[in-house]
């Protein structure tokens, strides 16, 4: 049988061959001689029993690889089991499976697909404890996998409270999280600076690279109140900067969403982005001189970027 595996979750491709294959083998994009590897596996198959095996990024492929490939399939469709990662030619006999993996503004649906992948894991979680993981790990669904598996050491049926007392928040989603709440001038933030205990230079990085973008996107809305989702598209095609950055930049909430958005390009101006900029560097600069520790640097970041609102405007 041949199977098109169409969709972004790798996870749930990863199951859905697991179910009907052991020891599949997979041929990858980054791989040298892919059709003479595809050649040797069918080959084979009738020698050692049915054999299964994986086309990974089959899209990607060089074309003339693919067609060679189509050529092929044919004549050991009855034979071998092929799984492939895109799309192939409608000549082909084959059966399309479907593996869409939620758009990442979409939190509930985030939420529907880590209940998903637990029981497909053989475990059962409930809808609190699946936003709570959501929230501590974001949405990377290798890494949700990863701390299903470790949570079911416990117990198969997992709760919140497991998943609140085990599962640390993942570092890149909490200091983002954090860097959004100094930028929407969170009463909490330095208290959540305190808790989460991320190095300053950590923090500056990915609050420079936010900062970056949101200086972007004012320079191309030019002062304009508010945007579609069409409009977003089109910004992140010429921007380069993903959709989900975009919508909360501009504070655009999805009907899923609960957070209540800030718009923050009426929030900052391009000249109150270059004073923050130039904040960081000099707080930096204090830290790599040993004036300053790190948890200081975060009461320094607060209290100077509290003076540039009052001077700015």
């Amino acid at each position: 049988m041949i199977y098109e595996m169409l969709g972004d979750s790798e996870v749930l491709k990863d199951f859905f061959i697991l179910e009907r294959a052991e020891g599949c083998l997979t041929i990858s994009e980054d791989m040298p001689d892919k059709v003479n590897r595809f050649r040797m596996v069918v080959s084979t198959s009738g020698m050692f029993g049915r054999k299964s095996v994986r086309l990974s990024g089959f899209d990607s492929w060089k074309k003339e690889e693919k067609t060679q490939i189509e050529k092929l399939l044919p004549l050991f469709q009855d034979e071998i089991d092929v799984f492939l990662d895109g799309k192939v030619s409608p000549k082909v006999k084959s059966e399309k499976k479907f593996f869409d993996l939620p758009k990442p503004w979409e939190e509930e649906k985030w939420n529907d697909h880590i209940i998903t992948i637990s029981e497909r894991a053989g475990m059962k979680i409930s809808r609190a404890a699946a936003e709570s993981l959501f929230r501590k790990v974001g949405r990377r669904e290798y890494r949700i996998l990863r701390e299903l598996e470790k949570l079911s050491v416990f117990s198969n049926e997992i709760d919140q409270l497991t998943v609140e007392r085990l599962i640390d928040f993942d570092k890149e989603v909490e200091v983002e999280s954090l860097a959004f709440d100094f930028l929407n001038h969170k009463e909490d933030f330095l208290s959540s600076s305190r808790k989460c205990m991320i190095p300053f230079a950590y923090f500056a990085s990915v609050l420079l690279n936010i900062i970056i973008d949101l200086g972007t996107i004012i320079d191309i809305k030019k002062g304009k109140m508010n945007i579609s989702w069409s409009e977003i598209r089109k910004l992140s095609n010429t921007t380069s900067i993903g959709t989900s950055r975009i919508a909360r930049l501009v504070g655009y909430s999805f009907s899923s969403t609960k957070e209540q958005r800030n718009d923050l390009t009426r929030l900052y101006s391009a000249e109150s982005l270059k004073s923050l900029i130039d904040l960081l560097q000099e707080i930096d600069e204090s830290i790599k001189n040993g004036k300053i520790d790190s948890e200081i640097a975060f009461f320094k970041l607060h209290e100077e970027s509290s003076k540039l609102q009052v001077t700015l405007g």
